[in-house]
């Protein structure tokens, strides 16, 4: 007898539930599974972790996955943090050339193209490195393969230092430690933010 992939990753969820953790952190939980089992595995992940009072933190490719059960969206890349925004503000407004870059990638219907967009359409295009949308000048996004501003830098931070500053309210973005950076700490970015808990966020009944 063999196990399916789904009956495979109900056994895996039962086996990470068996210790009633308050956090549950699925890696990839739909990756190979046909469309209806990626939904009937989803709508498992939520209903638990509502009857259970329990965080998750879902890691994924996804982004149709991401749009539809995340509250919020933290957008890594080479073990950083890119981006973090809630669900609506990063599809609605991404900032960072990476996240972009992951938005544009995606196919569209009402779109014709010779080809596909790729991430290096954008990140390998220096001027979307010049500056960051809604930040002071001379906040420049930060990138692993770029030489840090040295034009900028501040004379007593190390060549190189990567900063994730709140670039609009609740709207973080990795950037290079410059002169246009605040000297002080931004608050952190507010892990228990919730969509249902914000009125001006939450789907209104019509």
């Amino acid at each position: 007898f063999e196990f399916s992939g789904g009956m495979r990753q109900r056994a895996m969820i039962a086996m990470a539930l068996s210790t009633r953790p308050k956090l549950l952190i699925p890696d990839e939980p739909t990756t190979a599974l046909d469309v209806t089992i990626q939904a009937q595995i989803l709508e498992l992940l939520n209903d638990l972790q509502r009857t259970r009072s329990m965080g998750m933190m879902l890691i994924t490719h996804d982004l149709g996955v991401v749009a539809e059960n995340a509250d919020v969206i933290c957008v890594m890349y080479a073990g950083r943090v890119v981006e973090y925004a809630n669900v609506y503000e990063l599809f609605e407004n991404p900032l960072h050339p990476y996240t972009r870059g992951l938005f544009a990638s995606i196919p569209k219907m009402h779109e014709q193209r010779d080809r596909l967009v790729t991430i290096s359409d954008v990140v390998d295009k220096p001027e979307e490195f010049r500056r960051l949308p809604g930040a002071d000048e001379g906040v420049r996004p930060w990138w692993p393969w770029h030489d840090p501003p040295a034009d900028l830098r501040p004379r007593d931070v190390p060549a190189g230092d990567y900063y994730l500053q709140e670039v609009k309210e609740d709207h973080w973005v990795g950037v290079w430690r410059t002169e246009a950076v605040s000297e002080h700490e931004s608050r952190p970015p507010d892990l228990n933010y919730r969509i249902e808990d914000d009125p001006a966020r939450r789907p209104q009944d019509t």
